[in-house]
Parts: structure tokens; C-alpha cells; sequence
């Protein structure tokens, strides 16, 4: 299976995940083990997952486009499953007009399929 293929897959599992209120935030760290970065997860008909990050945060200067970062994603509760899968930082946008002026827009790219933790 295609990188691309198993991405897409990935995609559309953690988007229909999302869509029955399962995913709604993810975890990264970029200097293991600390510290930990915790965003909402959005979706939009352009991108199936992405973050918001404020323009003037620590973190946005460390994101690349094109990294892949080991990343957790997390359901709504603490009994829900968390999923940790290896994610491509897609491209980082700064809106400067709408809900969003003033932060990055940042889309995940999935490339390999979830392990399920407990």
C-alpha cells in the first residue's frame, strides 16, 4: 500500500471518528518528553483535520511544513480511545481575515494507520 493510500485511509478513519464526536483534540511534544502541546482539532470541506495556532505562540516558529511528528489523538472523555499516529505538519496558513485572523491554520496529514491505546 501507497504512503498516499494509507494516509488517506488514515484520514478518513480519524474524520469519521471526529464526526461521531470521537476525535476532538491532539497531543504532541516537540522536545521529548516536554513540553506537551494540546490543540482542538478542527475540519472544514478543505481540510479534513487541522489546528488553530495563534500567530504570536512559542510553538508556531518550531512547526514545519513537512515534518512528521509522532502525535495522540484524543476523544472527547477519558474513557474514550486514543489513537497515536505518525503525522505530516501539512501547510501553515495565517489568516488574515475571518473566524480564524490573527492564528495559523495548520493542517495533519496522517501517514501510517493508528495503534489503539487503552
Amino acid at each position: 500500500m501507497l504512503a498516499t493510500e494509507m494516509a488517506t485511509s488514515t484520514v478518513k478513519t480519524i474524520k469519521k471518528a471526529m464526526e461521531w464526536g470521537g476525535f476532538c483534540s491532539v497531543e504532541f511534544a516537540l522536545d521529548n518528553p516536554h513540553p506537551l502541546y494540546q490543540f482542538k482539532l478542527w475540519r472544514s470541506e478543505s481540510s479534513p483535520m487541522f489546528v488553530v495556532v495563534k500567530e504570536s505562540s512559542d510553538v508556531l516558529p518550531k512547526l514545519k511544513a513537512g515534518s512528521i511528528l509522532d502525535m495522540t489523538y484524543y476523544g472527547r472523555d477519558a474513557n474514550s480511545l486514543k489513537k497515536q499516529v505518525k503525522t505530516r505538519i501539512g501547510p501553515i496558513i495565517s489568516e488574515r481575515e475571518g473566524r480564524f485572523q490573527g492564528y495559523c491554520t495548520i493542517d495533519l496529514l496522517p501517514v501510517d494507520q493508528p495503534t489503539l491505546h487503552h
